[in-house]
């Protein structure tokens, strides 16, 4: 069981982490206009870094925010006495896990069995894939549409009849009977 001075320590170094995340999240600089009437004469990696450093800062933000949301919760559980003890379970938070994540509100038992059911959804597939056939959507359609196994060439070698960007170094042998 925490004692009141490991209680008020914890409470002070919630208070200053707290403090100092708004710090930084009062100072990140999100001003990306850039003056401009058109970005037209721009270049597409100027376009690409603008929008690079917005998502940047957007994910910065939302981190930011979910840790305050952690500390503000931690600080609410030293008010109501049940700082220290799993929000799940009820049993003592270890000490040692305190020391290293003070705004943790769950044992590390439970702690994980959150983060597992997170990552699992986030790894849910698209629900296509379960009415999808790789096989039928792999398959060489004709250039009419047709699947006609009958017929004698595929879409690419009907359009490969009137000419490709080919040179006589693609060819087999590699060189150029003209040459010769």
């Amino acid at each position: 069981m925490l004692t009141q001075e490991q209680i008020e320590t914890f409470k002070e170094r919630l208070l200053k982490e707290k403090a100092k995340t708004e710090g930084y999240m009062e100072n990140r600089e999100e001003v990306y206009d850039e003056g401009e009437l058109s970005h037209y004469d721009n270049h597409p990696a100027d376009s690409g870094e603008e929008l690079f450093l917005r998502e940047r800062d957007q994910a910065l933000t939302e981190l930011d925010e979910e840790f305050l949301t952690d500390v503000d919760k931690a600080l609410l559980a030293i008010e109501n006495g049940t700082y220290g003890k799993c929000e799940v379970c009820g049993e003592e938070i270890e000490i040692d896990r305190l020391e290293i994540i003070p705004e943790a509100t769950l044992c590390i038992e439970h702690a994980r069995e959150r983060e597992a059911e997170e990552h699992k959804t986030d790894q849910e597939r698209p629900v296509e894939e379960d009415v999808l056939d790789p096989s039928e959507t792999a398959r060489r359609k004709q250039l009419d549409g047709s699947d006609d196994i009958n017929q004698s060439t595929d879409a690419f070698s009907q359009v490969e009849d009137f000419g490709s960007s080919d040179t006589i170094a693609d060819s087999e042998g590699n060189h150029d009977p003209t040459r010769e």
